[in-house]
């Protein structure tokens, strides 16, 4: 799956409005189940087990609402994650490093072609070494970027899994809100509504699951990176860059 920022700006549009409507129907419920079997001909039983019935629903429904919104505080990190990755990919960062990786490859180096002499050779042999550690910055900024890349996608499969289940709750929840005022019509409509709360955890405990492997993956990416930083067999003169005279 490709990472689109306008696709996952929309997913989290998509996700704040369903936690509007969620909110705004389960808020409905109980008043209106009040409503209903607050009559006479309504027997006590029938209407202790229809605000039972309610008080259950509203609860399960409000922890899936404090819970999606504990994810949604996370909602812009693959978005930041894209847009670091593309920084370290791009000019500033990768890009100047591989030019400095070919511009200081000897044969590249214009210098000693009108420069002569001890003072030359000192250079061009001072100079063109750097051209291996530019290329190791290169590279580990190519990684970085990946790993980047890498968790903005498991970021955008997540919220779109958690979009799903919200887009499949709402109907029911809605209709579960529409029934609250029948005493008949309510039970059946909320229990619709607690089978699909109950596989709410199931979900979102799924997503995340996945993330988390992916992410746990790229563990191995930042034991790379910090051996990378350590190496120093491509950076010339006892590990120091860069290096400008000999």
């Amino acid at each position: 799956m490709a990472f689109n920022p306008e696709q996952f700006q929309a997913i989290i549009d998509k996700l704040n409005s369903g936690l509007t409507t969620i909110s705004k129907h389960v808020t409905e419920i109980g008043p209106k189940v009040e409503s209903a079997v607050n009559h006479w001909y309504v027997p006590d039983a029938v209407a202790r087990g229809c605000i039972w019935i309610a008080n259950k629903l509203i609860e399960a429904v409000n922890w899936i609402i404090k819970k999606l919104v504990d994810i949604l505080q996370g909602a812009f990190a693959p978005v930041i994650m894209f847009y670091n990755a593309m920084q370290w990919q791009g000019e500033e960062i990768r890009g100047k490093a591989s030019g400095v990786a070919s511009s200081t490859q000897k044969f590249n180096l214009t210098a000693p072609k009108y420069w002569e002499g001890a003072g030359a050779t000192a250079y061009t042999n001072a100079i063109f070494p750097q051209s291996g550690a530019a290329a190791q910055v290169a590279s580990s900024a190519s990684t970085v970027a990946g790993c980047l890349t890498a968790c903005g996608v498991a970021g955008l499969a997540f919220y779109t899994a958690v979009g799903v289940f919200m887009a499949q709750l709402i109907p029911v929840l809605a209709a579960s809100a529409v029934a609250a005022p029948t005493v008949v019509g309510f039970p059946p409509a909320a229990a619709a509504v607690t089978a699909e709360a109950t596989l709410g955890p199931a979900v979102i405990g799924g997503a995340a699951l996945a993330l988390l492997s992916i992410i746990g993956a790229e563990g191995t990416t930042m034991t790379q990176l910090s051996g990378e930083s350590t190496d120093k067999s491509a950076f010339p003169h006892g590990g120091h860059w860069p290096v400008g005279t000999v």
